[in-house]
Protein backbone atom coordinates (compact mmCIF):
# COMPACT_ATOMS: atom_id res chain seq x y z
CA UNK A 1 0.00 0.00 0.00
CA UNK A 2 1.85 3.18 -0.88
CA UNK A 3 -0.63 5.45 -2.14
CA UNK A 4 -1.04 8.17 0.50
CA UNK A 5 -3.99 8.96 0.39
CA UNK A 6 -5.37 5.37 0.06
CA UNK A 7 -2.94 4.56 2.94
CA UNK A 8 -4.22 8.09 5.34
CA UNK A 9 -8.50 6.92 3.78
CA UNK A 10 -7.37 2.97 5.36
CA UNK A 11 -5.49 4.21 8.38
CA UNK A 12 -8.23 6.49 9.52
CA UNK A 13 -11.08 4.42 8.91
CA UNK A 14 -9.45 2.21 11.38
CA UNK A 15 -8.66 4.53 14.15
CA UNK A 16 -12.17 5.50 14.01
CA UNK A 17 -13.37 1.97 13.96
CA UNK A 18 -11.82 1.54 17.39
CA UNK A 19 -13.84 1.42 20.30
CA UNK A 20 -13.22 3.74 22.90
CA UNK A 21 -12.01 0.72 25.68
CA UNK A 22 -9.81 -0.36 22.70
CA UNK A 23 -8.23 3.34 22.25
CA UNK A 24 -8.32 3.85 26.30
CA UNK A 25 -6.36 0.65 26.38
CA UNK A 26 -4.02 1.18 23.40
CA UNK A 27 -3.45 4.61 25.20
CA UNK A 28 -2.46 3.13 28.57
CA UNK A 29 0.16 0.52 26.93
CA UNK A 30 1.61 3.24 24.82
CA UNK A 31 2.35 5.36 27.42
CA UNK A 32 3.78 2.90 29.90
CA UNK A 33 6.07 1.86 27.21
CA UNK A 34 6.57 5.76 26.52
CA UNK A 35 7.87 6.27 29.97
CA UNK A 36 9.80 3.32 30.69
CA UNK A 37 11.38 4.27 27.65
CA UNK A 38 15.20 5.48 28.60
CA UNK A 39 15.38 8.07 25.42
CA UNK A 40 11.99 9.47 27.18
CA UNK A 41 13.65 9.28 30.97
CA UNK A 42 16.73 11.36 29.98
CA UNK A 43 14.51 13.89 27.43
CA UNK A 44 14.52 17.28 29.60
CA UNK A 45 12.30 19.01 26.91
CA UNK A 46 9.74 17.28 25.02
CA UNK A 47 7.41 17.97 22.14
CA UNK A 48 4.32 16.18 22.35
CA UNK A 49 1.06 16.29 20.92
CA UNK A 50 -3.01 16.48 21.98
CA UNK A 51 -4.49 14.10 20.36
CA UNK A 52 -7.39 14.05 18.17
CA UNK A 53 -9.29 12.37 15.51
CA UNK A 54 -8.56 8.75 17.02
CA UNK A 55 -4.76 9.85 17.74
CA UNK A 56 -3.05 7.50 20.59
CA UNK A 57 -3.76 9.41 23.47
CA UNK A 58 -0.19 10.89 25.35
CA UNK A 59 -2.70 12.24 28.09
CA UNK A 60 -0.48 10.00 30.99
CA UNK A 61 3.17 11.17 29.30
CA UNK A 62 1.72 14.70 29.14
CA UNK A 63 1.42 14.76 32.90
CA UNK A 64 4.66 12.97 33.67
CA UNK A 65 6.44 15.41 31.32
CA UNK A 66 4.79 18.35 33.47
CA UNK A 67 4.57 16.69 36.94
CA UNK A 68 8.31 16.01 37.01
CA UNK A 69 9.25 19.38 36.14
CA UNK A 70 10.35 18.84 32.72
CA UNK A 71 9.85 21.25 29.99
CA UNK A 72 6.59 20.61 27.87
CA UNK A 73 6.04 21.40 24.69
CA UNK A 74 2.63 21.68 22.55
CA UNK A 75 2.13 22.25 18.86
CA UNK A 76 0.53 25.57 17.57
CA UNK A 77 -0.30 25.96 14.21
CA UNK A 78 0.13 29.47 12.90
CA UNK A 79 -1.38 32.24 10.48
CA UNK A 80 1.56 31.58 7.69
CA UNK A 81 1.42 27.62 8.01
CA UNK A 82 4.10 27.45 9.86
CA UNK A 83 3.75 25.04 13.24
CA UNK A 84 5.64 26.21 16.90
CA UNK A 85 6.10 24.10 19.65
CA UNK A 86 4.81 26.61 22.81
CA UNK A 87 5.72 25.76 26.02
CA UNK A 88 2.91 24.99 28.46
CA UNK A 89 2.92 24.59 32.03
CA UNK A 90 -0.65 22.95 32.23
CA UNK A 91 -2.66 21.50 29.65
CA UNK A 92 -5.42 23.75 31.42
CA UNK A 93 -3.76 26.53 28.94
CA UNK A 94 -5.17 24.41 25.81
CA UNK A 95 -7.94 25.99 23.26
CA UNK A 96 -8.97 24.96 20.03
CA UNK A 97 -6.88 26.19 17.36
CA UNK A 98 -6.51 25.97 14.03
CA UNK A 99 -8.31 23.44 12.81
CA UNK A 100 -9.97 22.95 15.85
CA UNK A 101 -7.56 20.85 17.92
CA UNK A 102 -6.32 21.89 21.39
CA UNK A 103 -3.52 23.76 21.08
CA UNK A 104 -1.61 26.50 23.50
CA UNK A 105 -2.42 30.17 23.06
CA UNK A 106 -0.33 33.07 20.67
CA UNK A 107 1.65 34.00 24.16
CA UNK A 108 3.01 30.90 24.92
CA UNK A 109 6.47 30.95 24.79
CA UNK A 110 7.96 29.22 21.62
CA UNK A 111 10.53 26.75 21.64
CA UNK A 112 13.20 26.18 18.69
CA UNK A 113 13.34 22.97 17.66
CA UNK A 114 16.82 22.54 18.21
CA UNK A 115 16.44 22.73 21.87
CA UNK A 116 14.06 20.10 21.42
CA UNK A 117 15.09 16.36 23.57
CA UNK A 118 12.29 14.66 21.89
CA UNK A 119 9.91 15.24 19.83
CA UNK A 120 6.78 12.40 20.04
CA UNK A 121 5.25 12.99 16.66
CA UNK A 122 1.67 12.04 15.50
CA UNK A 123 0.86 10.49 12.06
CA UNK A 124 -1.39 8.44 10.04
CA UNK A 125 1.08 5.52 8.92
CA UNK A 126 4.62 4.70 9.48
CA UNK A 127 7.25 2.49 7.74
CA UNK A 128 9.77 0.50 9.64
CA UNK A 129 12.25 2.66 8.23
CA UNK A 130 11.34 5.31 9.51
CA UNK A 131 9.07 6.84 6.76
CA UNK A 132 5.85 8.87 8.29
CA UNK A 133 2.74 9.59 6.39
CA UNK A 134 0.92 12.53 8.48
CA UNK A 135 -2.65 14.26 8.21
CA UNK A 136 -1.25 15.65 4.82
CA UNK A 137 -0.86 19.40 5.59
CA UNK A 138 3.39 19.12 5.87
CA UNK A 139 3.52 21.05 9.11
CA UNK A 140 6.11 18.27 10.54
CA UNK A 141 7.92 18.21 7.29
CA UNK A 142 8.60 21.39 7.87
CA UNK A 143 9.22 22.02 11.14
CA UNK A 144 11.55 18.62 11.65
CA UNK A 145 14.58 19.17 9.96
CA UNK A 146 15.50 21.70 12.95
CA UNK A 147 14.88 19.11 15.59
CA UNK A 148 18.58 18.06 17.50
CA UNK A 149 16.86 15.26 19.58
CA UNK A 150 15.28 12.39 18.31
CA UNK A 151 11.95 11.91 16.42
CA UNK A 152 9.63 8.96 17.21
CA UNK A 153 6.31 8.45 15.80
CA UNK A 154 3.36 7.47 17.67
CA UNK A 155 0.77 5.20 16.44
CA UNK A 156 -0.98 1.80 16.93
CA UNK A 157 0.31 -1.27 15.93
CA UNK A 158 -1.76 -1.71 12.51
CA UNK A 159 -0.38 1.68 11.65
CA UNK A 160 3.09 0.27 10.74
CA UNK A 161 2.95 -0.68 7.08
CA UNK A 162 5.40 -1.77 4.89
CA UNK A 163 5.87 -0.18 1.18
CA UNK A 164 5.57 2.88 2.04
CA UNK A 165 7.49 5.52 -0.30
CA UNK A 166 9.42 8.70 1.22
CA UNK A 167 8.48 12.01 -0.56
CA UNK A 168 11.44 13.71 -1.52
CA UNK A 169 9.73 16.84 1.47
CA UNK A 170 9.54 13.52 3.97
CA UNK A 171 11.11 13.71 7.41
CA UNK A 172 11.88 10.24 8.54
CA UNK A 173 11.24 9.29 12.47
CA UNK A 174 14.26 7.52 14.31
CA UNK A 175 11.45 5.42 16.30
CA UNK A 176 7.61 4.55 16.50
CA UNK A 177 6.34 3.91 19.59
CA UNK A 178 3.45 1.71 19.37
CA UNK A 179 1.21 -0.66 22.49
CA UNK A 180 3.26 -3.43 21.39
CA UNK A 181 6.79 -1.98 21.59
CA UNK A 182 9.04 0.94 20.51
CA UNK A 183 10.87 0.18 17.39
CA UNK A 184 14.00 1.82 16.08
CA UNK A 185 13.69 2.48 12.51
CA UNK A 186 16.08 0.74 10.16
CA UNK A 187 16.02 -2.30 12.40
CA UNK A 188 14.51 -5.41 12.75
Amino acid sequence: MTDKRAVRRAMRARRMALTECARAQAAQDVAGRILAWPVYRAARTVFAYVAARGELDLGPVLCDVLASGRTLLLPRCEADGAMTARRVQTLDELAPGTWGLDEPGPDAPVCAPGRIDLALVPGVAFGRDGVRVGQGGGYYDRYLPGLRGVAAGIGYDFQIVDGLQASAHDVPVAFVATPGGIIRCGQE
